[in-house]
């Protein structure tokens, strides 16, 4: 438990209490403009969820730490610069349970 505290207070992600095999996903904005992303797919419970509304810096990525998604499945990712463009993405059953998997909007 105090591992736990110490590596969130220094912005560490804690590892994953999953009942399937689950990825974290960062989020790049490969524009120069921000906009505002939310993720929504099954977590490593199998519930469907969505983050909250998260601001990406034009050219920046997010890591949306914490939110566990569950491999083999498709995510949708919603990002509103202008207007809002929602993107699909698979989730390998292959990716190794606790990783980190980026994906990139344009």
């Amino acid at each position: 438990m105090a591992a736990a505290v110490v590596a969130a207070g220094l912005g560490l992600t804690a590892p994953a209490h999953a009942s399937s095999p689950s990825v974290q996903l960062q989020i790049c904005n490969n524009s120069p403009q921000t906009g505002t992303a939310e993720i929504t797919g099954l977590n490593q419970h199998d519930a469907r969820v969505s983050t909250p509304l998260t601001t990406i810096s034009g050219n920046g990525c997010r890591l949306f730490a914490n939110w566990w998604w569950k491999t083999g499945q498709t995510v949708h990712v919603a990002m509103r610069r202008n207007s809002l463009t929602i993107w699909d993405f698979t989730l390998s059953s292959s990716e190794r349970d606790g990783s980190t998997v980026t994906f990139s909007l344009t």
